[in-house]
């Protein structure tokens, strides 16, 4: 009989300390719901960067060979170079050796950080009231 009651109680227990967790969840999906839509565009747009610049970098090195050392020869090799190019981070296996790779790989980071930079900033000025009319409720419904 111990056994049960010290399982409900902790049960109980858990269901307390859980209760405001899981009510904050609830709040974020407010949020969540206005923000979809931009985040999807910016994810869209951002993708569509990284699978232009692979085939950019692609038909560079097939029609100049050499452009870039260690080069892929499928997609997926490409495709994983221009996604760490926009991350601007240093994708060791390919690294451009000409000067229109690495005019390329330039212009790519610029686009890349250019869209990051700019729709967030759009996106922010656009949904700012929208969040800050939910938060005015939550403030307003956690006073009352």
């Amino acid at each position: 009989m111990a056994l049960p009651a010290a399982g409900f109680l902790l049960g109980r227990a858990a269901a307390t300390w859980l209760r405001p967790r899981l009510q904050v969840l609830g709040q974020l999906a407010e949020y969540l719901r206005i923000m979809w839509v931009p985040i999807g565009g910016f994810a869209v747009g951002y993708l569509t960067i990284i699978l232009l610049f692979a085939g950019f970098y692609g038909t560079l090195e097939r029609f100049r060979p050499g452009a870039f050392a260690d080069a892929g020869t499928g997609i997926t090799d490409w495709v994983s170079f221009a996604f760490f190019t926009a991350l601007a981070q240093d994708y060791a296996a390919v690294v451009p050796v000409s000067v229109g790779a690495r005019s390329l790989v330039g212009v790519h980071l610029i686009l890349s950080v250019g869209w990051a930079l700019v729709l967030f900033a759009a996106v922010m000025s656009s949904i700012e009231p929208k969040l800050d009319r939910i938060a005015r409720r939550h403030a307003d419904e956690a006073d009352d």
